[in-house]
Order: C-alpha cells, then sequence, then structure tokens
C-alpha cells in the first residue's frame, strides 16, 4: 500500500465517521474534503473543482426546478382528487393509490418533493375517508422512494452512478435505462407494502372531543405551564397595547387570551389595549418574571454621561443610506443578522425627515433610510463595497448623539448588587430587543471600557451604556408589579374560537425557514402566528423557541387568527398539516408545466440531447411559461445536496487518482471473485443499502462508485449492473434519519424508529435480491 493510498483510506474514513455523526452540515463537510484534497495533493485541482460544473450535478439542481414546477402548477390536487374518486374509502384501495401514485411522480421529480406535495393530499384523503394518517403516510413516502428507481432522473445517486460510468469512459444509462430495473422493484415494493402495511403500521387516530384537538396538540402538552398575570390598578402598562407591554419578548412567553372590562380576547394582536385589573392567560415558565420583580435591578448611576463610550474597543460610527436594490431592503436588521454575523448595530433611523431611536432591531428597513451605524471600520466598508449601504461618513461620538437626537435616548445605569442580572449572559437577561435596553459599552472599575457581546457576563457594579427611552424604562417597572397566578390548568379547548386558535405546519424542503430561528425569519410578524411548541425527534421544546434553528421536518404548533391560519395553505416555506386543504389546480399553469417538461424530456429520450441540458431546458421552460417564478427555482434547489455532490466528487477523484479505489475494489474481489460477478453484484448492493442508512444517498454512490469501476475491470466485465446496482441500494428505506421524506411524516404519522424499520427492512431486503438479480438481465455483463 503506497503512502497516497494510506492518505486517501485516512480521508475516506474521516469522510464517512462526519457524515455518520450528523454533528456538521453535510455540505460543510464536502467543502472542508474538497479543499484537503485540493492541498494535499491527491488529484489535480482543476479535477477536484470540476465537480461544479460536472452534468450531474447539473441536471441534480435542474431536478429539483422540475419538482417545483409540477408542484406549483397543482398536480398534487389534480392526482388527489383522482386518488379519491378511484380508491373510495377502503383502506387497501387507499394504500395502494397513495403509494403508486407517488412512485409514478417519483420517477420525474425529487422523492422530497413528491412528499411534501402529496402530504396535504394524503392528509385530506384521511379526513374525509377517516383513516388513520399513520396507515397512509409512510406507504406514500416509500413509494416515491421505490418511484426513483424507475428512470435515470428519479434521484441524485441514479445521475451520479451514471456520470461516473461517462467519466470512465463507458456508456451511461439512458433516462429509461433504470425502467427494466426499477420497474419491477416499484410493483414487488407496492405488493410488499399492501401485504405489510395493514399489519405493521400503528394504528394512530388524532384524538377528538368537542374542539378536535389533533395528536400535535395533545404531544406538545398544552395543558401545562401556565400562569396567569394581572395588571394591578395604577400599573404603568394601563392603556398600553399588548405590542408596548413587552410581555411576550420580555418574559418569553406567548399570551394567550386577555380578559377584563372589555371582554375576554383569544390571541390578541399587538394592537390590544390593556388597562387595570386585566388576566392575561400566558404559556411558558414564570420564572423569568419571578426573576424580574420585587427588586430594582438596574439604577442610576449618578455619573456623568459619556457619548465617547460608544466608540469603545475601537468601534467607528458613521451615517449610511440604504441604496435601491440593497440587501437590507424589506428586512430587519435582526433577519439580515447584521449584529450576529457583521457586529454592526443599527443605531438609529432617519425615514422622510421621522427619526427612529428604539427598537430597531426588529425594525423593517427600506431604500432611501439613513441609518447611524456602529461597528469596527473594515465591517463597515465591507458593507459599503457590497453595495449594501452608501455613501458611509464616520461620526465623532458627539456629532452622532446630536445629529440624531439620541441625547434622551442615552442613559448611564449601574447593576446594583443584589441584582438578577448579575451572573447571567447579556444575551439571556432579555435586556437588549425584548425590553427595549440596548447596551453599548460596561465600564469596569480598573478595566478599559468593555464593547458587549451576546456572551458577555454582567457583574455587579457594572456601569452599562444604555439605549433605551423613559417609556421602555416605565415598562419595566410596570413589568415588576404585574400580579402572578402560577397553578393553572386549562383546557386547550377553551383557547379556541371560531376566529382563533391552533395550526399545525412543518417546515417544507427549501424552506427559507431552515437554519434561520423565528426571530431572524420574523415569524411572528410575516405570517401573524406565534409558535407555541416546536416538535423535533421524538421530543417536544418549548422554551427558547425564538432562538431556537429550524430544520427540515419540524412540527410548530402555532396560534392566532384562523385566517391567517388559512393562508399558510398556499405557503411555500409551511405545510399545513392540520385540516389541510391542498392548494387547488390552476387549469392555465398545469398543462403548461407538464408540456413545459415533456417537450423538454422527449429530446432526451430520443438521444438527442444530454440529460443535463434536458433538465435545464425544462427548468426554463417552467420559468418562461410563468409557472415558476425566477426566485422560486433558485429557492427550489437544495443547495446543500448539489454541494455535497461536487465536493463528494472530488473525493472520488481522489480515490481515482491514487489507486485507492482499485485497491478496494482488488479487496472486495479477494472475498467474492469465487463467486463470480453474481456474488460481487450482491455484496456490493448490500454494502450500498447498509451504508445509505448512516449517510446521504448521493455520498454512497460517489464514494463506491470507484471501487465498483474497479471491481468490473479486473473481473473483465461491464461496469453497469454494478453501478445501477449501486444506485439503487443507496436510498435508505429503513432509517429515520438519512432520508429527508421520512421527516416531513414522521410528525403527522405519529411514527417512531421502530415503526420506519418493521417496513422498511422487509422492502430493504426485497430491493437488494431484486436488483441482484435484474441489473445483469437489463444490463448483461
Amino acid at each position: 500500500m503506497s503512502f497516497e493510498i494510506a492518505w486517501a483510506l485516512v480521508l475516506l474514513t474521516g469522510t464517512v465517521a462526519l457524515l455518520a455523526t450528523g454533528r456538521f452540515r453535510v455540505d460543510v463537510i464536502a467543502l472542508l474534503v474538497l479543499v484537503v484534497v485540493a492541498l494535499t495533493g491527491l488529484a489535480p485541482v482543476d479535477r477536484v473543482l470540476a465537480g461544479f460544473s460536472n452534468p450531474a450535478v447539473l441536471a441534480l439542481a435542474g431536478m429539483y426546478i422540475l419538482s417545483a414546477g409540477l408542484s406549483r402548477a397543482g398536480v398534487a390536487d389534480w392526482m388527489g382528487r383522482r386518488i379519491l374518486g378511484w380508491a373510495g374509502s377502503g383502506e387497501l384501495r387507499l394504500i395502494l393509490a397513495v403509494t403508486l401514485v407517488s412512485g409514478i411522480l417519483s420517477g420525474f421529480m425529487n422523492n422530497v418533493g413528491v412528499a411534501a406535495m402529496m402530504l396535504p393530499v394524503v392528509l385530506a384523503l384521511s379526513k374525509r375517508t377517516g383513516t388513520a394518517p399513520s396507515r397512509l403516510l409512510l406507504p406514500m413516502v416509500i413509494g416515491a422512494q421505490l418511484g426513483g428507481f424507475t428512470t435515470l432522473i428519479g434521484t441524485s445517486a441514479n445521475l451520479l452512478a451514471s456520470d461516473a460510468l461517462r467519466e470512465a469512459g463507458h456508456d451511461p444509462i439512458g433516462l429509461f435505462g433504470f425502467t427494466p430495473v426499477g420497474g419491477p422493484i416499484l410493483g414487488a415494493g407496492v405488493l410488499l407494502v399492501l401485504v405489510l402495511a395493514p399489519r405493521l403500521l400503528p394504528h394512530r387516530t388524532p384524538p377528538t372531543g368537542g374542539v378536535e384537538r389533533p395528536a400535535l396538540r395533545q404531544e406538545a402538552g398544552l395543558g401545562q405551564r401556565f400562569f396567569r398575570l394581572r395588571i394591578p390598578s395604577g400599573s404603568l402598562l394601563d392603556g398600553r397595547s399588548l405590542g408596548e407591554s413587552l410581555i411576550g419578548p420580555a418574559l418569553g412567553v406567548h399570551v394567550l387570551s386577555v380578559e377584563g372590562a372589555r371582554g375576554r380576547r383569544l390571541a390578541p394582536g399587538p394592537a390590544v389595549l390593556l388597562g387595570s385589573g386585566d388576566e392575561l392567560l400566558v404559556q411558558g415558565r414564570p420564572d423569568e418574571f419571578l426573576r424580574l420583580r420585587g427588586r430594582r435591578h438596574l439604577a442610576s448611576d449618578g455619573s456623568d454621561l459619556q457619548p465617547d463610550w460608544l466608540e469603545a474597543g475601537g468601534a467607528t460610527l458613521a451615517r449610511a443610506r440604504i441604496p435601491a436594490g440593497s440587501a437590507m431592503e424589506g428586512r430587519t436588521p435582526t433577519e439580515l443578522g447584521l449584529r450576529e454575523r457583521e457586529q454592526v448595530l443599527v443605531l438609529s433611523l432617519v425615514r422622510d425627515e421621522v427619526t427612529w431611536r428604539t427598537h430597531l432591531q426588529d425594525t423593517t428597513l427600506a431604500a432611501g433610510d439613513v441609518l447611524l451605524l456602529r461597528g469596527q471600520p473594515e465591517r463597515l466598508r465591507a458593507l459599503e463595497a457590497a453595495g449594501t449601504v452608501a455613501d458611509l461618513e464616520p461620526l465623532g461620538a458627539q456629532d452622532a448623539v446630536r445629529d440624531f437626537g439620541l441625547e434622551d435616548r442615552l442613559w448611564s445605569l449601574r447593576v446594583t448588587d443584589d441584582s438578577a442580572l448579575a451572573g447571567r449572559r447579556l444575551s439571556d437577561t432579555r435586556l437588549g430587543d425584548a425590553l427595549g435596553l440596548l447596551v453599548l459599552a460596561i465600564r469596569r472599575e480598573g478595566e478599559p471600557v468593555l464593547l458587549p457581546a451576546p456572551a458577555t457576563v454582567l457583574r455587579p457594579g457594572d456601569h452599562l451604556l444604555v439605549k433605551t427611552s423613559p417609556e421602555d424604562l416605565a415598562v419595566l417597572r410596570g413589568l415588576q408589579r404585574l400580579k402572578v397566578e402560577t397553578d393553572v390548568t386549562v383546557d386547550p379547548a377553551r383557547l379556541e374560537s371560531p376566529e382563533a386558535g391552533f395550526a399545525d405546519a412543518l417546515v417544507a424542503p427549501g424552506s427559507s425557514l431552515i437554519g434561520r430561528t423565528l426571530r431572524q425569519a420574523g415569524f411572528r410578524r410575516r405570517f401573524g402566528l406565534h409558535v407555541v411548541a416546536v416538535l423535533r425527534d421524538g421530543g417536544v421544546i418549548r422554551e427558547g423557541l425564538r432562538d431556537l434553528k429550524l430544520r427540515l421536518g419540524d412540527a410548530l404548533l402555532l396560534h392566532g387568527p384562523r385566517r391567517n391560519a388559512r393562508l399558510l395553505v398556499e405557503e411555500a416555506d409551511l405545510i399545513l398539516i392540520h385540516d389541510p386543504q391542498p392548494v387547488p389546480a390552476d387549469p392555465r399553469r398545469a398543462p403548461l408545466a407538464l408540456g413545459s417538461v415533456g417537450l423538454a424530456l422527449v429530446p432526451v429520450v430520443l438521444g438527442w440531447i444530454p440529460v443535463a441540458v434536458g433538465v435545464l431546458a425544462g427548468a426554463i421552460l417552467l420559468v418562461l411559461t410563468r409557472c415558476l417564478t425566477a426566485d422560486e427555482a433558485y429557492r427550489a434547489v437544495e443547495w446543500p445536496v448539489v454541494v455535497l455532490v461536487a465536493g463528494m466528487l472530488a473525493l472520488g477523484v481522489a480515490l481515482d487518482e491514487t489507486g485507492t479505489g482499485a485497491w478496494l475494489g482488488t479487496l472486495l474481489l479477494a472475498f467474492t471473485e469465487p463467486g463470480g460477478p453474481w456474488l460481487v453484484l450482491l455484496a456490493l448492493t448490500t454494502l450500498g443499502a447498509v451504508s445509505s442508512q448512516l449517510l446521504p444517498g448521493p455520498a454512497v454512490v460517489v464514494l463506491l462508485a470507484p471501487v465498483a469501476l474497479a471491481g468490473a475491470a479486473q473481473l473483465g466485465v461491464a461496469p453497469q449492473p454494478l453501478l445501477l446496482a449501486l444506485a439503487i441500494s443507496a436510498t435508505s428505506l429503513a432509517s429515520p434519519v438519512s432520508q429527508p421524506a421520512h421527516a416531513l411524516v414522521r410528525v403527522p404519522g405519529g411514527y417512531g424508529a421502530a415503526d420506519f424499520a418493521r417496513l422498511g427492512l422487509p422492502l430493504t431486503i426485497l430491493v437488494i435480491l431484486m436488483v441482484t438479480l435484474l441489473a445483469p438481465l437489463a444490463h448483461p455483463f
């Protein structure tokens, strides 16, 4: 074994370990691998970077756009109505229908896209026929996965296997080259699902009683963690709106209702006025409130205000204008991550000659706004160079305070000795954006003035330079004097009415919410609904929701006006799963979408153009015919998967260049060669199936393709059956974590890990046996 092979094996082992743990993003791992391969010289740099122009990668991106176009055109609704008309209400016929239809669609769409598109259809069928969702959702997802085996563009693994053949100088597999193998597997898989699903899948029906309460509501434990707040007579909150009171963000709770002289108001909006004697029913933990009340946490320190503290730590103050087309336009500083990513604060804003000086982190910015920014000089210059801001003009502290009217907004406060804020990180105190007290600098005895970070821990005696208003300080005093009742039991049915109530939604594939917190996404402002709980991986998250990063398949329990919940039906970022209604098909767009895809793929079938060109042509036609906007097309692409594939191709190149693939192929043949190519095929297929339970399917194909090619060369047989079998086996049917489509149905179906394994393991064995038998018949050795 040469040094290059040994080093390539170390890199291969490390990559597999990183992907299997799931602790890091797959696209980050892929880029890291690409950089390591290039820096260590395991492969020429041009070949290492060629993955981003690889036809399979381009076809993969185009495939996501085709899926989105067909989905937006309302194909799911059209299919759903025909399934209901054909299948009736019989459970077996419904299982057959949803599995088979998902499989057919998945031949030309990404399986995750099919699952997302069919989810509301299946839930609607479940409700109309009285069939438990748990009996239909997993068969639907399995059908989508099996259907991906039937065509070249059915899965990314198929595209990569065919491209590996092309790169090695062999004939690639055509658009329908998978059909003679994938078609029978789909048929046999559907029959096995019909036999096993009624016997193995749970029968979980959402409990009802009076107002319907789906299982998601029950799992979230809505009967727990309630308490009441009462506004006493003479409170400083009397006459303020709920938004002005800051009760929700300051205390980390959700106000479910307000009851008082004006009657009972469910899901109150920020404009609802509060009055003395009002009782607020809130959900959350009272800990923050109990810490806040009864003590003086901040006191005026009596020292002269020092505006030059604003320039602590080398920070610069500057005036800047938001130009038209800026990335800031239409977004808040929080959504932009200015403070977290750029360490830049917006201290003041002038719009139409009106100066805004507080609560700016959640204020939507507009072109023409003039901002007072604070940050390191290089950070501010970078924003100007990127066109995010224009007319950047540095200002001295005194000039900035005078020009933007901050004289009555800057306060010098001291952390008292018995303050509940002492010993806590600044980000945990809710002093900042929740209470409107923005800490700009900290002075400690005997130390330089400190520019605070979110992780800065406050100490007794700290002198804080704070930007706030007298009104916000009054709100803080008003919050401290609220009366609390902690032992409260509430029937969740009491929290629903014809105008307001709960809704359940899933984070959809390709959602702009993935990887962002609720606060960064401006969730409440955008949807007009409050997230009460998040269900993830079988657990319930009820605390710290504002700063929780969302994932694909997260189930969100929402509360608010029903009119806002109904609008989620047409929302691409979320899938409504309570009382779902599929988006009505647009009779004008559906034929255009189907025609565009068909027109693009016919030349591919006839062999006139490559697959990548045909798929990208279809994507362009969908945009030109307005079945999809350009922005929707970009959002439809799962860029982390695209980057994963491109990065993993660099590792595949390294295995080829160093001879590691041939070495592993020899190792495989040492155990299987006596049994001939059939045993080699069976071993490779089994290895691919086992690996896919832990690793993404595209990574499995890229890592094992060099082994398959080397094994075929040493045996003197055609590599096509080996690569085809590897691609089909690299789709996980039994793991709840390695397949994104499984994440979508886990909560609405109430499935546990054992449910996926009970149905997925027999299907995996079926796939291994059938692909081993059929691949050499369709593509002889």
